[in-house]
């Protein structure tokens, strides 16, 4: 199963995370702070991080689903660095910008 968790929900993760940080930056503005935003790309970061692990490790342990749990692995640790590329400018830009 975390095969699965890994290959679909941690993408999935990411792209949540992107929607729900964009529409938070309105919020962010108006209450001068963005830990909401933070805790948001921490919570997912840890998310996919975990589902990246429990694939790995399936990968590491089952010869008979390797390609599978390979792939599995790859896409949620391309989603983690997603949502930390997609954090980076949550420190380095005020949300009031605009």
């Amino acid at each position: 199963m975390p095969i699965f968790i890994a290959l679909i929900v941690a993408p999935l993760l990411a792209l949540g995370d992107q929607s729900v940080a964009y529409a938070m930056v309105g919020w962010s503005c108006v209450h001068t702070g963005t830990l909401a935003i933070h805790a948001l790309h921490l919570l997912s970061l840890a998310a996919t991080v975990a589902a990246a692990a429990f694939a790995f490790v399936r990968w590491r342990s089952t010869p008979e689903h390797s390609f599978l749990a390979g792939i599995a692995t790859a896409a949620a640790t391309l989603s983690a660095l997603t949502i930390v590329a997609m954090w980076i400018p949550v420190w380095l830009i005020s949300p009031c910008i605009a």
